[in-house]
């Protein structure tokens, strides 16, 4: 078997990378306006998503955040190296697990809502505006934040945290909203292709109304 069948965490940082060259654009209606959401990704928050802070009783190398992927890809942090932390099942495995998948998360059928923590039955610390729940082979959750501390860019957003489910359910007490439109976009060429629209049929529906 090759090496992104038995690495979980050389396909993570695989995925991730190629994540970088996309951006993804969700169009959802709420009391009838049009909202956008723009998701990019940043290769130097993959330490954080992959839970990296979990595995401080590891002796592993200090790399520049932006480096880490590239590293991971080189060989130069291993899978049998993170393996060995104490928070590795619990804390690590299920990040890896979803970040595997994110690119198949975000382009196939998921469920979206607006994130409110403070709906749970339970504390957490996640801070993020938008909640993907996916159901593609095992339930995993991504968040999603606006890119920008003061808010005023409106529509750039980043992915804060994904993981597969535990015992938590983040979507308890979570309000839904409906994609109308998924696209991607690939950034150095600019191709822009539509995953999904349901966008156009309803203005259609709308016109002939």
């Amino acid at each position: 078997m090759d090496r992104q069948a038995t690495d979980i965490l050389y396909q993570a940082a695989s995925v991730r990378n190629e994540l970088t060259e996309y951006s993804y654009i969700f169009t959802y209606g709420y009391k009838k306006q049009l909202y956008t959401v723009n998701l990019t990704f940043s290769p130097e928050d993959f330490p954080h998503l992959a839970g990296f802070q979990y595995l401080r009783d590891l002796a592993l190398p200090k790399y520049n955040p932006q480096k880490t992927v590239k590293r991971i890809l080189d060989c130069k942090i291993t899978f049998d190296q993170i393996v060995k932390g104490e928070q590795y099942e619990i804390s690590v495995k299920p990040r890896l697990e979803a970040l595997t998948r994110l690119k198949n998360i975000i382009e196939n059928d998921f469920s979206f809502f607006s994130y409110m923590p403070c709906m749970y039955p339970f504390t957490t610390m996640i801070k993020a505006d938008y909640l993907i729940s996916s159901r593609l082979d095992m339930i995993s959750y991504v968040f999603i934040i606006k890119s920008d501390s003061d808010g005023s860019t409106k529509c750039d957003y980043l992915c804060c945290s994904a993981f597969t489910k535990g015992d938590r359910d983040y979507e308890c007490n979570q309000r839904t909203r409906t994609i109308l439109k998924k696209e991607r976009i690939h950034i150095p060429s600019q191709e822009n292709t539509v995953l999904y629209d349901r966008l156009t049929s309803l203005s259609n529906e709308t016109k002939f109304q």
